[in-house]
């Protein structure tokens, strides 16, 4: 049995013909009533029931000038409650404290607290009834926050 394949490599094309013939290619914009049914589209399908899919870049409310929150999910029966929270660089949130155990993973950026800085990776434990001093970031920070819901009720 004889091999067909073509053994021959493929060439390449040259990149700067390549660049060439993107800039010369005129743009095609799409129907304006695109972007209407593919948000329709997003908006009406229905996932399974067993999973929970947020995308990126939908469902942020802001709390407070350059504090924004992401509810990611709601656990009556644990009374827990996970969301992200974003804060743009310079912000401050006040020291409080947490009726039940509150879990923290830091995902982009570094915030302190007193003398505590986290940084991306790091994970934090606030026991039931701890106090965290007030907390602030220079960087901006995102973090993943797992929680009482009676700690963050406005969440």
């Amino acid at each position: 049995m004889s091999d067909h394949r073509n053994t021959t490599p493929e060439q390449s094309i040259d990149p700067e013909l390549l660049q060439a013939l993107l800039v010369a290619t005129a743009p095609i914009a799409p129907p304006d009533t695109l972007r209407v049914k593919v948000l329709e589209r997003i908006q009406t399908a229905k996932p399974a029931a067993d999973f929970k899919t947020l995308r990126d870049g939908y469902g942020w409310t802001e709390l407070l000038p350059g504090l924004s929150v992401k509810r990611l999910f709601v656990d009556e029966q644990a009374g827990t409650k996970s969301f992200l929270l974003r804060a743009l660089p310079g912000t401050s949130l006040p020291a409080h404290g947490h009726q039940g155990a509150e879990e923290c993973i830091v995902l982009e950026g570094e915030f302190s607290m007193g003398e505590l800085t986290l940084r991306a990776g790091d994970y934090h434990l606030a026991a039931a009834g701890s106090t965290h001093p007030v907390t602030h970031t220079r960087t901006g920070v995102t973090v993943y926050l797992r929680a009482p819901i009676a700690d963050y009720p406005g969440i």
